[in-house]
């Protein structure tokens, strides 16, 4: 299996809001692009506390995609499970 070469790293904060509480919800993310393979970018999400009222959020969250719109895409597919909105 080929390794591939970082071409962009990011440090991302990613923020929702829980519409019927008011809640905001906060994850600290890295946002890593290599330069080949099926899925060359990714996104790892670490949820910042305090939890909302509503629900309890995961601690971590992994997400690998083809480009950053779609790996934006399934943040707020993420997002939607837990009934929060993605602000940015």
């Amino acid at each position: 299996m080929p390794k591939y070469k970082v071409i962009f790293e990011s440090k991302e904060e990613i923020y929702g809001v829980v519409p019927r509480a008011g809640d905001w919800v906060q994850y600290s993310s890295v946002l890593t692009v290599k330069d080949g393979g099926q899925k060359p970018v990714s996104l790892e999400m670490t949820f910042v506390p305090p939890h909302p009222f509503i629900c309890n959020m995961p601690d971590t969250h992994s997400i690998k995609a083809e480009s950053i719109t779609v790996a934006y895409a399934k943040v707020i597919k993420f997002f939607s499970k837990f009934g929060i909105e993605f602000k940015n």
